[in-house]
């Protein structure tokens, strides 16, 4: 205990600690207090308020050099092994960590406070001579070029850097984004000792980054610095789980699985990386889930494995890096975990201070998805399963494995014990997935036959969103509402039960062999996983909530499997976008070839909370492209054929293809806004095309890598694509020189997001077409335009089968949204005649 308060806080801190712990009637507070140079508190900060015994620890509100400090209402001031643990995070990070009484008369200091520490600002003139045309960037380069570009972005992003900003930048194809970004980024990171996270949205480019850009930079830059992609836990092998497969082959896999099992086994003896990039085959996610890593399931520290683990041994590399590259979806992963646990060791990814969102344009959707809750038919078969199972007249499951080890071990262990624990498997646990089972099959069928009764469907997919009008519908009042209610409140008792069991086994474990600690691991994991598929059914079927739009989804699967999805996404993600990574983060960067609609950030603002947050603190740039769009590229419109909504549209739409395709000499990419018109394209032109000399892909055929690969190497072909197409490749040169937009790329109108966000908009007296549908629209056109011209050398044509573009208001936003180029709209006889000039000269 420290009796003189004076050396750690001064009296207005003294004071303001009481009245936030008076207002929070004397229960626990968490607050951060702001250290002066003699390392006294001098302001604090509320930012969470508990109970009696404790309040939520929010590791990342502190910075270097602050203090975190809370309460004991009791007064006994000694730190529980909870504080010990966040102590132990904040320390880490540069954070002091004080406990008081309520009326803070007396501290204990379990982490002296830090120095604060002293910021080396990116000298944005410096990094600009590296790419000087006489620099070390332009004389490394083969056929270097200058852009002025370049510059800008550089010297706009080290003041958004040394000014905690967030910057939001346009910079089109060609202006070298990827370098202006990494470039005060890194110098930043490795002179300030802040870990920096690089986040994309495609495999292309994070690849790019490790194994071009990244290596690149590192020969020409003063700072060393160390890269590291980072991949998801599940991603790689666990070899705990390999070991126990080897020895336990009949417990880990079906009759069909074992082939593939044993040829997982056989790589992992000689891998070095243990990743599934790693593997030779494309093992089946049924088989792949049986051994993968898994944080519920982790040993951790007790695995016998932990100092060889594939997945910890890529970790400690992460946490060894400067630089992470990481895709969005692993980014949000990781927020969404922090969002709930704090910077726990269920963080996905090490502690981080600065993200960049290269392909920033994909943000809100990523989000929404990683902020959402799902639950599928065969994901909660499969927990149960993997409890218990019964094939081919045999007990199956991690329960019938763990009896019998309670039978091979008896003799050690007390029989009382013994008869208890065993009695618990056979009369109630086993029996309780058996009564389990029907129930969940009930409700799940029950919502398979309403969604699809009375209506017409071909096996294709039906989505229902659960508005206030269907589920007033009586059948599903009367009988997937009670269901539901049923398997929640049963599932809930079997997993509180089980784990009571499980508890008194940890007990008596140690007298069971090494294998029981990995196995009552592994059954805690899937009761857990059972209570939080149950809190999610909850959640989608049974609780009606404003902020979050919920739908189902069901279709015929595989031999007339029924594929059922309960679903729960967030109807905005702006406030998360500011709560969990403008709050949290103090230099953020969103960087993108499409981020504005008719040069404006409106659109982009609005749905990711940027205007939420104070202007000063955003810097907003749009650079150009650096190509003479007028020169090398041809814009054009036929306008005699029909509109989409037209029946006659997908007749005429084959010719005028066919046409486009004589004229480019292949070399096209024909992009579809969905696969059902792309098939019936494909299939009707496929023998036309071949009979031209050309040879016809469609997306779907193979590997999507290998799909571009072979696009790209067999030099007048033809693609057919649709949706991830239309972004995220990069074919230069002869390869592609048409691109083809049979329609603007509107989303489904019916698409329950969508659908509750337009009349979201709408209930608030937006104009969602416009404000929504059409910006969103307009972005992902422009990156199917952006497919076409990748360097100054590229020429090519492009050819909208879309006449709305020039026949509707709206369709001045998309061709304003576009760089200034030559756009002839005419009717199509006139249009084949200025393709065919364009492309004589």
């Amino acid at each position: 205990m420290a009796s003189d308060l004076s050396k750690y806080f001064s009296i207005d801190a003294i004071v303001a600690i009481q009245q936030f712990i008076l207002e929070a009637e004397g229960n626990e507070v968490f607050l951060v207090g702001h250290v002066t140079g003699e390392h006294q508190v001098d302001g604090v900060e509320v930012f969470a308020r508990g109970n009696e015994t404790s309040a939520p620890a929010l590791l990342q509100v502190a910075r270097q050099g602050d203090v975190a400090i809370h309460n004991h209402p009791s007064g006994a001031l000694w730190p529980s092994n909870a504080d010990m643990r966040v102590a132990s995070i904040l320390g880490n990070d540069g954070v002091g960590f004080y406990i008081v009484n309520n009326e803070v008369s007396e501290v204990y200091v379990v982490i002296e406070p830090f120095a604060k520490k002293v910021v080396v600002p990116v000298d944005a003139d410096a990094l600009t001579q590296l790419i000087d045309q006489h620099g070390p960037i332009a004389k490394k380069l083969e056929n270097y070029e200058y852009r002025p570009q370049q510059i800008e972005m550089i010297q706009t992003l080290s003041r958004a850097i040394n000014e905690d900003k967030i910057a939001v930048v346009e910079a089109g194809t060609g202006t070298g984004k990827t370098l202006a970004y990494l470039l005060p980024a890194i110098d930043f990171a490795v002179k300030n000792k802040e870990r920096l996270v690089v986040s994309t949205n495609t495999i292309n480019l994070q690849e790019q980054l490790i194994h071009k850009d990244l290596p690149f930079l590192s020969s020409i830059f003063d700072q060393k610095f160390n890269a590291v992609l980072v991949k998801g836990r599940t991603n790689y092998a666990c070899k705990r789980k390999l070991a126990e497969a080897e020895q336990e082959l009949g417990l880990f896999s079906e009759e069909g699985d074992r082939a593939e099992l044993q040829a997982i086994l056989a790589w992992a003896k000689s891998t070095k990386d243990g990743s599934k990039s790693d593997l030779n085959i494309e093992p089946r996610p049924e088989v792949w889930e049986k051994i993968q890593s898994e944080s519920d399931t982790s040993l951790k520290t007790r695995c016998p494995f932990y100092n060889e683990c594939f997945f910890y041994t890529a970790r400690r590399q992460a946490a060894a890096a400067d630089v992470l590259v990481a895709n969005h979806h692993l980014l949000f992963s990781d927020l969404a975990v922090r969002a709930t646990y704090g910077a726990s060791e269920n963080a996905v990814l090490p502690g981080y201070d600065r993200i960049i969102f290269d392909e920033a344009h994909n943000i809100e959707e990523v989000a929404t998805n990683y902020f959402g809750v799902g639950a599928t038919y065969l994901g909660v078969v499969r927990i149960l399963n993997r409890l218990y199972r019964k094939k081919d007249g045999e007990d199956k499951g991690l329960l019938s494995f763990l009896s019998s080890k309670l039978t091979k071990y008896a003799g050690g262990m007390p029989n009382e014990k013994f008869l208890n624990a065993q009695k618990f498997i056979q009369e109630e646990a086993i029996p309780g997935i058996e009564k389990l089972i029907p129930l969940l099959v009930e409700l799940m069928e029950e919502i398979y036959h309403l969604l699809l009764r009375d209506r017409e469907s071909d096996y294709g997919e039906i989505k229902q969103r659960l508005t206030a009008k269907f589920t007033q519908n009586a059948d599903w009042q009367n009988s997937v509402l009670p269901k539901a209610k049923n398997f929640v409140q049963q599932a809930r008792k079997y997993a509180a039960r089980a784990s009571n069991f499980l508890e008194d086994i940890e007990k008596i474990k140690s007298k069971l062999g090494p294998q029981v600690v990995s196995l009552t691991i592994d059954l805690q994991a899937q009761c857990d996983r059972l209570a939080a598929a149950a809190n999610t059914i909850e959640q989608v079927l049974l609780v009606d909530d404003d902020q979050n739009v919920r739908w189902l989804e069901v279709k015929e699967g595989y031999k007339q499997a029924k594929v059922v999805r309960l679903l729960s996404a967030p109807l905005e993600v702006a406030g998360l976008m500011k709560e969990n990574v403008y709050s949290k983060f103090k230099n953020v960067i969103m960087t993108s070839a499409t981020l504005t609609v008719e040069g404006k950030f409106d659109y982009l603002k609005a749905r990711l909370g940027l205007d939420l947050i104070d202007p000063q603190r955003i810097i907003a740039r749009t650079l150009p492209a650096p190509f003479d769009y007028r020169r090398q590229t041809l814009v054009v419109i036929p306008t005699d054929i029909p509109d989409p909504k037209h029946a006659r549209f997908s007749e005429e739409l084959a010719p005028v293809i066919l046409r486009s395709i004589q004229i480019s000499r292949g070399r096209a990419l024909v992009l579809f806004t969905s696969y059902g018109l792309l098939n019936l394209m494909y299939n009707r032109m496929k023998v036309e095309i071949e009979q031209l000399g050309y040879n016809a892909y469609k997306q779907g055929q193979e590997n999507r890598h290998r799909l571009l690969e072979r696009f790209k190497n067999d030099v007048s072909s033809v693609l057919f694509a649709t949706d991830s197409f239309w972004e995220g490749i990069d074919v230069h040169g002869e390869a592609l020189e048409s691109v083809i937009i049979t329609k603007l790329p509107f989303k489904v109108p019916t698409e329950p997001i969508i659908e509750a966000r337009v009349e979201a908009i709408e209930r608030r007296g937006g104009y969602a077409f416009f404000e929504y549908t059409v910006p969103q629209a307009a972005i992902k056109f422009r990156q199917g335009f952006g497919r076409l011209i990748r360097r100054k050398t590229d020429r090519g044509s492009v050819l909208i089968l879309d006449k709305r573009v020039i026949q509707k208001s709206y369709g001045r936003i998309f061709l304003n949204s576009l760089p200034e180029c030559h756009i002839i709209a005419a009717p199509s006889q006139q249009v084949f005649q200025e393709m065919q000039h364009f492309f004589r000269t």
